[in-house]
């Protein structure tokens, strides 16, 4: 048995062109092989999109689908830079940031 590599989690929203024209879709999890996405089209199988991002143009075929959610493999292969793009997650803690007060100095 074989293991795909780790994908990263992330939830970035794109554009998708599928057999039935432009649709939206999320982009859950990402590696430089291949991607986890919520379309709001159903796909199948065998086909063909493509996905915009970023100015960024990228290949894929459909691997399964069910429920409204795909596996992708990505032909040709993302770049590193891509994939750290697609790895911004868009909900997040931004309220939380580091906050010094309340330390005091160790001696």
């Amino acid at each position: 048995m074989q293991y795909r590599p780790h994908r990263y989690r992330t939830e970035f929203p794109t554009t998708v062109r599928t057999p039935f024209g432009p649709a939206k879709a999320v982009i859950n999890d990402v590696n430089e092989t291949g991607a986890l996405m919520e379309t709001s089209v159903s796909l199948l199988r065998g086909h063909k999109i493509e996905i915009l991002f970023l100015n960024n143009r990228v290949s894929g075929i459909v691997q399964w689908s069910a429920g409204g959610r795909c596996g992708v493999t990505f032909r040709p292969h993302l770049t590193t830079t891509q994939v750290d793009s697609l790895r911004y997650k868009q909900s997040g803690h931004r309220g939380i940031r580091h906050n010094s007060t309340g330390y005091t100095e160790m001696r």
